[in-house]
Parts: C-alpha cells; sequence; structure tokens
C-alpha cells in the first residue's frame, strides 16, 4: 500500500488532507510540524510527502532542507502546500507545489504526477 506522510499545523486542514487521501486507498501518516516530520521519517519511509510551508518550531522548506541531507529520503517526492509559492531562488528540492486554498482534486492529481515521476508547480 502506497503510504504518504502529511505534514500541516492546522488541525483541520490536517484532517482534510488526510480523510481524502486515505479514502483513495492510501495509508496516511499526519505530524503538525517540521521537527515532528523528521522524527517520524527516521522510522518509516513514504512514497510522498506532502507538507505545509509555513509551520511553527521548523518550517517546511527547513524540514525539507533536512529531509533531502537523510539517506534514502534524498529521492521521496514532496509536494508543498502554500498560500504563498516558495521563493524561485530557493533550492528546487520539491516536486510539485498547491497553492492554498485549493481543490481536493488537484491534491489527488499532485500526489498521482508526483507518484508516476512527473512534477509541476501547481500554480496553474
Amino acid at each position: 500500500m502506497t503510504s504518504i506522510l502529511v505534514v500541516e499545523d492546522e488541525f483541520d486542514v490536517q484532517q482534510v488532507v488526510a480523510d481524502v487521501l486515505r479514502d483513495e486507498g492510501y495509508e496516511v501518516f499526519v505530524c503538525g510540524n517540521g521537527r515532528d516530520a523528521l522524527a517520524r521519517l527516521r522510522e518509516h519511509r513514504p512514497d510522498v510527502v506532502v507538507m505545509d510551508v509555513m509551520m511553527p518550531i521548523l518550517s517546511g522548506v527547513q524540514a525539507l532542507e533536512q529531509i533531502r541531507k537523510m539517506p534514502g529520503l534524498d529521492g521521496v517526492p514532496v509536494i508543498l502546500m502554500s498560500e504563498m509559492p516558495p521563493r524561485s531562488g530557493e533550492p528546487r528540492l520539491w516536486q510539485a507545489v498547491l497553492r492554498k486554498p485549493f481543490r481536493l482534486e488537484q491534491l489527488l492529481s499532485a500526489v498521482a504526477r508526483v507518484m508516476s515521476g512527473g512534477a509541476s508547480d501547481g500554480s496553474r
């Protein structure tokens, strides 16, 4: 079963995203911040990470920079969720960006794309 780690500090958003992915048949794990996500990733390598950018303790981009340095996790596809897209000057460590608010169909489409090896900026 395909597993997805959802990292989102807003509980309602976290639960909606997780529920939609579970309804599609994915095994879903959730974390509320980047630090907890890093701890979870040391225990379990998901097939995809869906992560908010603006979070307390450790932002999504900060967590992603650390994830890319972890052995075995450098190739895990990451979809960022954000009201503001990441600055274009930042390294392309992610495979897709979902601009909040996004439609649930956009989430499912982004997951399918990154799992098949495609990338998208998600801003369409």
